[in-house]
Formats: structure tokens, sequence, C-alpha cells
């Protein structure tokens, strides 16, 4: 048996296939970063739409887009923003059917916190690289994905 970071024990015939490992890896990467957050009162869609928010307001449906969530997924998430107080929707000032969403400080601080969690949580997942192995996994993972979108302005 090959243990892996989180110390549970894999077939040595399933660790034989990169696509397995790294589903592996991902999984339990997607269990520590939900948890974490949780622990903060938040999920990682709505740190989605807080990070998208970061640079300026958006409108709610380029959000969507944006995010790759379904519009009626994000009305009910803005509307849990909206009840924490991270976040407001307000008239857009040139296109009366628009909506924007803006960020409230309170948002922001949710954000500082987000991110201290996601660096600590971070650190601990990948305790076992050096540095240079991060870098290449993070260059590795950047070319399996694919091209990056460009930034697009804030509307």
């Amino acid at each position: 048996m090959v243990r892996n970071y989180v110390g549970r024990s894999l077939p040595r015939i399933v660790s034989q296939s990169t696509g397995f490992l790294l589903s592996w890896v991902a999984g339990d990467a997607k269990h520590r970063f939900e948890a974490a957050l949780g622990e903060a009162g938040m999920t990682a869609h709505q740190l989605g739409v807080l990070t998208a928010l970061r640079g300026g307001p958006q409108m709610q449906a380029r959000l969507s887009e944006q995010l790759e969530v379904f519009k009626p997924v994000m009305v009910t998430l803005i509307n849990e923003l909206e009840a924490a107080g991270w976040a407001e929707r307000r008239p857009h000032p040139t296109d009366r059917r628009a909506v924007e969403v803006h960020l409230l400080p309170a948002g922001r601080q949710m954000l500082e916190r987000a991110d201290r969690i996601m660096q600590t949580t971070t650190e601990e997942m990948f305790s076992s690289l050096t540095p240079e192995e991060r870098a290449q996994l993070h260059s590795v993972l950047l070319r399996l994905a694919g091209p990056i979108a460009p930034e697009e302005p804030a509307s």
C-alpha cells in the first residue's frame, strides 16, 4: 500500500494511474478547502463570487457568465451574500435593466480571512513539497487546465 499525504491507504495497482492519483488528490483538496471555509461560515461558491467582486462591482449576469454558474444559482448565491452582509445589489448606473453587485466592507474582511484560510490550507497540503516542486506542480496544472481567459474589466 502507498500512503498519500492524508494517510489514507491507496491500492498500489491504482497508484500507478496518474489520472486516478490526480483525482484522489483533487478530491482531498476540495474536501480540505471546503471544510476550512465552512469553519469560517463560507462556501467555495460564495468565495468565488466575492473574489470576482474584489476588483469592483459586477453586473449580476456577468458574474453568472464569468463563474459559469446558472443565473438562478447566482441569484441564490447573491441572496446569501446579501444576508451575510458581504455584498449588495444596486441598480446599474446606466442600464435600468441591469443589476450590479457590490462588495461591502464586511465582504472584503471575509475575503481577507478566506485568503488566510486558503494560504494555511495550501501550506498544510503541500508541506511535503519543496518550493521548487510547488512551483513546478503549479506550472504543470496550469498547462493541463488550458489557456487562461483574459481578465475583463469590471462593468
